[in-house]
């Protein structure tokens, strides 16, 4: 019976200098761009404590984001240039022989984009030509994918200065942006 109350009182001490005392945290500020904290303990702390971690400051986190924009598999896009009647692309007659060509390609950037873009000639097959965007050549900031048709037309071309064949190189097109602004 001893032996049992012995115990009884060594858990009740244990649990008795066990008790965490009551904190109370007390937050100033801000003053200017000054914060502080004061905690206030119990007389009655013991064995065993630990420190509680307080928040006396939050800082913001920020990143610099230049502009950003993305052509979907680039290196995949051809435009091929077919034989079109000059009236097709607002050409006359005294114009023949007249080409028009296509690719499309989505575009994403996380700023509204002016899109453009720059011819650059391969050999002296083509002598006059242009491009165009079919359907528009802006596009939203969302950062969503879209759509845009890329064109280029050419007029007077020279095709006895090129061996025939299905894909001739006769040129490249820069695919341009800009912010539309």
């Amino acid at each position: 019976m001893i032996k049992r109350t012995l115990i009884a009182i060594a858990v009740v001490a244990l649990l008795a200098t066990s008790a965490h005392a009551a904190l109370t945290e007390h937050y100033f500020g801000p003053y200017g761009d000054d914060y502080a904290v004061k905690v206030d303990g119990s007389e009655k702390v013991r064995w065993p404590f630990e420190y509680k971690a307080l928040t006396v400051c939050t800082i913001p986190i920020k990143m610099h984001v230049g502009m950003y924009v993305q052509v979907e598999d680039c290196k995949k896009k051809k435009i091929v240039l077919q034989q079109v009647d000059c009236g097709d692309i607002g050409k006359g007659g005294d114009n023949y022989p007249c080409y028009l060509g296509c690719t499309d390609f989505n575009v994403r950037a996380n700023f509204e984009v002016k899109m453009g873009a720059n011819l650059n000639k391969v050999g002296d097959t083509i002598k006059d030509w242009d491009k165009y965007y079919d359907g528009g050549d802006v596009v939203p900031g969302d950062g969503n994918y879209h759509n845009v048709k890329l064109c280029v037309k050419a007029w007077k071309t020279q095709i006895w200065k090129a061996a025939p064949g299905d894909e001739v190189d006769v040129g490249t097109v820069d695919v341009t942006v800009k912010p539309n602004s």
